[in-house]
């Protein structure tokens, strides 16, 4: 279970957005084995107004609300926080999301649930809203048993009346369909008839409260009474929080809008998933929380696989933006290394290449003391802020994502080449030291940065120096290449205040051939 905190923020694998049957269900895999979880939940379920929900094989007639108490309570057993809260604004740093709430509470999260569902667009008959999920339903397979036997007039306001009416006319021989004005074609009206429908097609102007039932009133002052009114809602997806990261789109029944997903439950942008009525809104309670179940067990194969790359020690774009995104302000000091400034001083400019270059702090010094800087780093996160430190104090380097351990810089292109703490990890780091050394001119020179390496206490922290490239190395990379001009251990000149390494092993060589 990942679950971290750094001051004010708090670190997880999962924010869940909505807390009905989809978002946790969701949870409950994910807690289940033993992801950490945060569900933000702000306590207007769609259903909200029904008194009882139906089709849930077990909690069948269960008034919603007694469902999500019940929900929420299995959640605290597998350790998921259900926070009730809003979220107020999703933002993505890098393969990262930060998630504020309304009230103030911010978290980092490895991925997103969107499990918000949807908003009710009631027509605009006056009447509708004031008894919505009481005498004015929609659904047959919510509230059809509970008007069983009634008189049940359907209010066709979104073209789907005969199809309402014609599930309807299964539950009650006093079905009409009211068609609001709407031609029905030659099928339609005979499929009516074969099923007992009444028809009336005068516009109707408003729904009214008379007696224990509800009276249908027309344009021209006509009546019809009847127990239950049934309209088709539009709707709109209630994904405006992320809407900047994947845009809500039109539902192909062309009455509302919705999140599309592929069949593991995620959106367009990677790391964001939907469940339930939000990416669906012809679900009930059953099949959300079924959705949501299933795309959990997806996010978790997802998350899997970052787990296994960090336990090869691979160096994945999405570890490292992982690991930037969790410091906001900067993960370095953004002074440049002091080791470095020492060693360059009095080096004339020219061109170089800073491989790992992290935020740009030295590529950003070099840059300004006239070299011409190509800098590479793994995580965009970090290139992103190099370039905003770059732009800062008006000096031109040539930026990129680059994945050292993939992609090899041009052979003998640089006059010059710096790596400050190289993070190449094994057995592919020695392949790619061998391309960065290829890419020093003749007669130029590679300058390497190290940490002084007490391997017990490395071991100790949880970090194995056996499976990154290290200096000695380098060494025997560029043996035959290159001559050493430096290799020493000393203290590091000035360096950050509250650094944990200031003892730096220097290796300065110059390419012989």
């Amino acid at each position: 279970m990942r679950l971290y905190r750094d001051g004010m923020h708090q670190h997880v694998d999962v924010i869940v957005i909505g807390g009905g049957a989809a978002g946790s269900a969701a949870a409950l895999q994910l807690g289940g084995v033993r992801r950490s979880v945060v569900v933000v939940d702000g306590g207007e379920p769609r259903n909200a107004p029904a008194a009882h929900m139906q089709g849930y094989l077990g909690y069948d007639g269960l008034p919603p609300a007694e469902f999500l108490a019940l929900a929420h309570a299995e959640l605290e057993r597998y350790g998921v926080d259900v926070l009730p809260d809003r979220v107020a604004e999703v933002d993505a740093i890098g393969d990262m999301f930060v998630v504020t709430t309304v009230g103030g509470r911010r978290w980092h999260a490895r991925r997103i649930l969107v499990a918000t569902g949807l908003t009710d667009l009631l027509p605009d008959i006056p009447g509708v809203a004031e008894e919505w999920g009481r005498r004015v339903i929609h659904c047959p397979w919510c509230h059809g048993w509970e008007v069983r036997d009634q008189r049940i007039a359907v209010i066709d306001t979104a073209g789907f009346g005969v199809h309402q009416a014609s599930i309807f006319a299964q539950l009650s021989d006093r079905v009409t369909l009211l068609s609001h004005e709407r031609t029905l074609d030659d099928d339609e009206t005979a499929r009516l008839g074969l099923l007992g429908i009444g028809l009336d097609a005068r516009p109707v102007d408003r729904v009214v409260v008379d007696g224990p039932g509800i009276a249908v009133r027309f344009a021209d002052g006509a009546k019809l009474d009847a127990d239950v009114a049934v309209v088709a809602p539009r709707f709109r997806a209630n994904s405006a929080v992320v809407e900047h990261l994947v845009a809500a789109e039109p539902h192909p029944s062309g009455t509302g809008t919705y999140l599309v997903v592929d069949e593991r439950g995620m959106t367009g942008r990677p790391g964001v998933y939907a469940a339930g009525n939000v990416a669906d809104p012809m679900q009930q309670v059953l099949h959300a929380a079924a959705h949501g179940s299933r795309v959990a067990t997806m996010i978790n194969v997802d998350l899997l696989e970052g787990d296994l790359a960090r336990l090869r020690g691979t160096n994945t774009a999405a570890e490292w933006n992982e690991r930037y995104a969790v410091h906001e302000s900067g993960m370095w000091s953004g002074r440049p290394n002091g080791s470095l400034e020492a060693e360059l001083a009095d080096t004339p400019a020219g061109r170089v290449l800073d491989v790992g270059c992290g935020e740009g702090a030295d590529a950003v010094w070099l840059a300004g003391r006239g070299w011409q800087v190509t800098a590479t780093d793994i995580s965009d996160v970090a290139i992103d802020r190099a370039r905003r430190a770059a732009a800062d104090v008006g000096v031109t380097v040539d930026f990129a994502a680059v994945d050292g351990l993939a992609e090899a810089p041009t052979a003998g292109a640089f006059d010059l080449v710096v790596m400050c703490y190289p993070a190449l990890s094994m057995p592919g780091g020695v392949d790619a030291m061998r391309g960065i050394a290829d890419a020093v001119a003749s007669g130029g020179e590679l300058l390497v940065v190290g940490h002084e390496i007490d391997h017990q206490h490395a071991q100790a922290g949880g970090f194995d120096p056996a499976r990154y490239l290290s200096v000695d190395d380098i060494v025997g990379v560029i043996t035959n290449e290159f001559s050493i001009e430096v290799d020493e251990t000393r203290d590091r000149p000035n360096p950050p205040a509250g650094a944990h390494h200031s003892r730096d092993r220097v290796l300065r060589a110059r390419r012989v051939s």
